[in-house]
């Protein structure tokens, strides 16, 4: 009886905690593998597609395509650490701050940022101071930045002439 009280009893009681950790153990890895297999049956198959710009966007893409030489390409929605060397990023705090407009030279050297501006932003002194530390930035690295107020039209000469004055201020008249 001692044998069976001292040995046995005390085995069998740590055989069953192994034995049910054991079933716990495999049950959790296989509710972690269904997971994984299983897709969402409400995924959607498709979404509707959106223009990416709205039509004063696009206008305004438009005039200052007509306005630069064919030589000269225009990238949108530009991540502006994205401009400067990879080494100095991260200390310029600019993550997450896009430019409209990016012009670039057909070997993609950037040499002018558009900022389109809208008069119905909520809090535009919010908005201003934080582009105000980016424009200088970017001036100060030698890329010009241009201001435009969004427009229903724009005329294209007038684009012409501030772009003209941004690149070239010394031969402005």
């Amino acid at each position: 009886m001692d044998v069976l009280r001292n040995f046995i009893f005390p085995a069998l009681v740590v055989a069953i905690i192994a034995g049910f950790y054991a079933w716990f153990l495999r049950y959790r890895r296989l509710k972690r593998t269904e997971a994984k297999i299983k897709t969402p049956k409400t995924m959607p198959k498709s979404a509707p597609v959106i223009p990416y710009y709205d039509s004063i966007t696009l206008s305004f893409y438009e005039a200052l395509r007509k306005a630069l030489p064919e030589k000269y390409i225009i990238y949108v929605n530009v991540p502006i650490e994205k401009l400067f060397d990879p080494s100095v990023r991260e200390s310029l705090h600019m993550s997450g701050q896009y430019a409209d407009f990016v012009v670039f030279t057909p070997n993609l050297m950037p040499i002018l940022v558009v900022d389109l501006f809208d008069m119905s932003i909520i809090n535009l002194d919010r908005v201003n101071r934080i582009k105000t530390v980016s424009k200088d930035i970017l001036r100060n690295s030698g890329i010009p930045v241009l201001d435009y107020q969004y427009t229903d039209n724009c005329n294209i000469d007038e684009l012409r002439r501030k772009i003209a004055n941004l690149l070239n201020p010394l031969g402005a008249k």
